[in-house]
Order: structure tokens, then sequence, then C-alpha cells
């Protein structure tokens, strides 16, 4: 079990430096930041597929097809409005709104969930607390960002906050749809997660005139993006996507799930050692409502499901 649970929490630190990258490449467009990991990403996945050729060659198009929009929805259009929100806000405050996707994903399946009026009751009941203690956190890393800002700074930092909303819609909505290709095609999971970084990779295709346009910084070639575009592209997303399969397999799945939270908490302290500050207590407090509200969320809707039966 502890080797499990090791393997989620190093694929959580892993993935909260997608959430830093922005803000550490100041000098790049972050639409530039965005195309790197993924092209790298799809590189890597290009020499793993050269070994799964004939599997390839035996799905049919639609899959592929598949691949390419959830790639381009889930990596390509998420990553590129992560960054974009980063930019014009700060990695707390979007990682945190980021954070809550376990909450969403959670609340569309269990409308897909019979249960009974009583069942619904005491699942609402249970998630009073946990509910109250995300949106109090969010309130409060929020006020936090905004107490030093003018009204040009402030009008800004809303900007990043709606876009840290889409990115959250865009990638609540492809863990749904790709849980949904997964489960009728029966396709295999290697396969197919290599299928995505090749989608990702086409799907920035049509995006690289806007790389040096986007968020008022240029595309510029240096040992910076180098770095980070192969941080984030080999440790973010292959690295830390085997990670957490096999967390996926040595533990429950509630357990799992709780796991979730690691991202956000390892985005937020780096965060913290890039900006070379120390948390103030609003966003202590904030960090540990969040924290505290997701995991306790998550326990209520792993208790829900285990005395209900999924519609099919």
């Amino acid at each position: 079990m502890w080797s499990g649970i090791a393997a989620g929490l190093a694929a959580g630190a892993l993935w909260g430096f997608a959430f830093v990258a922005p803000a550490a490449l100041t000098h790049q467009s972050p639409l530039a930041v965005a195309m790197g990991r993924y092209l790298v990403y799809a590189v890597l996945c290009a020499v793993l597929l050269m070994h799964q050729h004939r599997r390839v060659r035996a799905l049919p198009p639609r899959l592929l097809y598949a691949a390419f929009g959830l790639g381009l929805l889930g990596n390509a259009f998420y990553y590129s409005i992560l960054t974009l929100a980063v930019r014009h806000a700060n990695s707390a405050v979007v990682s945190l709104i980021i954070g809550t996707i376990p909450l969403w994903l959670a609340a569309i399946d269990l409308t897909h969930t019979r249960r009974s009026a009583a069942a619904r009751r005491r699942l609402a009941f249970a998630l009073a607390l946990p509910l109250a203690c995300v949106l109090a956190g969010l309130v409060l890393i929020n006020h936090a960002g905004l107490a030093s800002l003018g009204g040009a700074d402030a009008r800004r930092f809303g900007v990043g906050v709606a876009l840290a909303v889409i990115a959250t819609a865009c990638w609540t909505a492809f863990a749904v749809l790709n849980a949904r290709v997964l489960r009728r095609s029966g396709v295999d999971n290697g396969t197919w997660t290599s299928l995505l970084g090749l989608g990702t990779a086409l799907g920035f295709v049509p995006l690289l005139p806007l790389a040096g346009l986007a968020g008022g910084a240029r595309f510029t070639l240096d040992g910076a993006l180098i770095g980070w575009s192969l941080l984030l592209g080999v440790g973010a997303s292959w690295v830390a996507t085997w990670l957490w399969n096999v967390a996926s397999q040595r533990l429950p799945v509630g357990l799992v799930g709780q796991l979730i939270v690691s991202e956000t908490v390892f985005a937020l302290l780096y965060g913290f050692v890039l900006a070379r500050r120390a948390p103030s207590g609003a966003e202590l407090a904030a960090i540990a409502l969040f924290v505290a509200g997701v995991m306790l969320a998550i326990h209520a809707f792993q208790r829900a499901h285990a005395h209900t039966e999924p519609v099919h």
C-alpha cells in the first residue's frame, strides 16, 4: 500500500510543475510554453507507439479521431488556457480553482447513479461541510490575491480567474469523455495514452501561428524553454501518468482519489518557492480549508457509491 501512496504523491508532485512553468517563463508566450510541453510528450509517445504499430493499425478510424479531439481538448486547449490564467492571476489561485476538478467529476458521475430519496438526503447532508470548506477556501484565496491590487490589476486578476474556470471546464469535459471512450472501446490504456499524445501535437498545429501573440510575449527558443519543456513533457506528462496508473492498481479507489489533492498542494508550494516568499496566514487558511473540503467530499462520494448501483 505504501508504494502506491508514494507513487500517487510523486505523480501529484510532477503535475504541480505545470502550474508554475508559466510564471517561471514570463518572457515566453504562454502558448509556446504549452506547445513545448506537449510536443515533447508527443515525440515520446510516437517512439513508444512504434513498438505497437500493429495494434494501432487495427483500431477503427473513429478512435483515432477521438484521440485527436480529446488530445486537443484535454491537453492542448486546456494547458494553453491554464498558462494564460497563471499569467493573469497567480499560480496559487489558479491551482486551487483547478483543484476543484475532482468535485465536479464526482458530481457528474453521481448524476448517473441510482439512489433513493433518503440516500440523496444523506449525501446532501454529507456534502454540506466539505463544499462549505471549498467555497470558503476559494473566497479567502481570491480575497488575499485581490487585496494588494489596484483597479487595472484587479481586472487582470479577474480575467485570470475566469480563464482558470474555463480550463477547469475543459479538463472536466475531457475526463468524462475520455472515460466514456475507454469504457466503450476497450482500447489498451497504454496505447490510448500515447495516441492522446499524438492527438495533442496535431491539435497544436493550427495554433502555431499564434504562439508569439498570446499573453503579450514573443516565442523565443532558449535553454529555459527547452528545459521546462523536457520536464513537463516527460515528467509531468508521461512519467506522472505512469505513476498514477501504479497508484490506481495498488490502492482502493477511495484512497487514490484523495491523492489527487497532492497536485494542488505541490503546485502551491512550488509557487511560493518561485516567488521566494512564505504563504500568508490567509493563504495557509485557504489551503487548509480547500484540502480538507476536497478530501471530505471525495470520502462522502465514495460512501455514496458503496450503497448504490451505476446506471448503464
